[in-house]
């Protein structure tokens, strides 16, 4: 296992050092922000079932008179994720953490923390990835398949959602007396990523969160919103061999889960723990029980487009 010593980590000894630090790139999580959260307590295995009763049939069935109409079965639907173990460590060698100028463990453990949390963030990235209906573009013309995203790509989309009776997720902001802004619908979200935002703001429905009526209920990394939908956008987004991903997303289309107060644990192990007999080496690490999975694929749609 490689020990982050001075000669990988370095030490300043021929400048002046300033102690605060330059702050790190952070990309927005957003893929845990939307689905369902359902922890599973511990001495109970490690998966997860999650069941819901089929619709009966609503077709009209009259009745005769004095007669029992046959009798119509109810059935369920299971679905099921394996939670999986995911994990990662750092070791410190003691001459980092006496002779190097920064406060090591205190960065090193929040960059950990951001590690942690964009690692789960990328597993239901990927599941969602790997398991959503798909819609590829074809209305654009940069002539690739898919093409680049238009306003009638978007809206068979949303048209999936609505013919899939897909709730939605946020309530209206209505509008107020406030020049250049404009009342926001009810809306499903979309998860993209960053290098989408100019195709976002060419579509003609687009409207820039700075529009909205009010700020309140606005997200971090909200970036606006089209008809009946609102954006989030994140470096972390899906894309493979220049085709995006474009989570359209309406209540109930998935889940991500964990194992009851071990879920997720940082774990911080001072010099001479284990086998380190001369306090040599401080470890740190995460470890986190998760899985995700999708619930019910109408409900989400994933828009596949390359870029204008």
């Amino acid at each position: 296992m490689p020990v982050t010593t001075t000669a990988t980590y370095g030490t300043v000894v021929d400048k002046f050092f300033h102690r605060r630090l330059l702050k790190r790139p952070k990309p927005r999580f957003i893929f845990n922000n939307f689905g369902q959260v359902r922890m599973m307590p511990q001495k109970n295995t490690s998966r997860l079932a999650f069941r819901r009763q089929e619709n009966l049939n609503s077709d009209p069935v009259v009745l005769t008179e004095g007669v029992t109409p046959s009798f119509d079965p109810v059935y369920n639907f299971d679905v099921e994720v394996e939670l999986m173990q995911y994990g990662k460590v750092v070791a410190l060698s003691d001459k980092v953490i006496i002779a190097v100028e920064d406060d090591t463990a205190v960065e090193t453990a929040d960059n950990l923390n951001q590690a942690m949390w964009g690692m789960l963030d990328k597993v239901t990235r990927d599941t969602l990835s790997s398991t959503a209906s798909i819609i590829q573009c074809s209305n654009g013309v940069n002539g690739s398949t898919p093409t680049e995203v238009t306003q009638d790509d978007a809206e068979l989309a949303l048209d999936y959602l609505y013919s899939n009776n897909a709730e939605k997720m946020t309530p209206v902001i209505e509008g107020v007396n406030r020049f250049g802004t404009a009342p926001i619908d009810e809306a499903y979200w979309v998860l993209s990523h960053t290098d989408m935002r100019s195709d976002w703001k060419a579509l003609e429905s687009f409207i820039p969160t700075s529009q909205y009526p009010g700020q309140t209920a606005v997200l971090q990394a909200e970036f606006g919103a089209i008809d009946e939908a609102r954006l989030v956008l994140s470096s972390q987004g899906s894309v493979n061999s220049g085709t995006y991903d474009n989570f359209f997303i309406g209540s109930g289309f998935y889940a991500h889960s964990g194992i009851d107060e071990v879920a997720a644990e940082m774990i911080i192990k001072e010099l001479g723990q284990g086998d380190d007999p001369l306090n040599q080496r401080q470890t740190m690490g995460y470890k986190a029980f998760f899985g995700a999975l999708i619930l019910d694929d109408n409900f989400g749609v994933n828009l596949q487009s390359t870029l204008a």
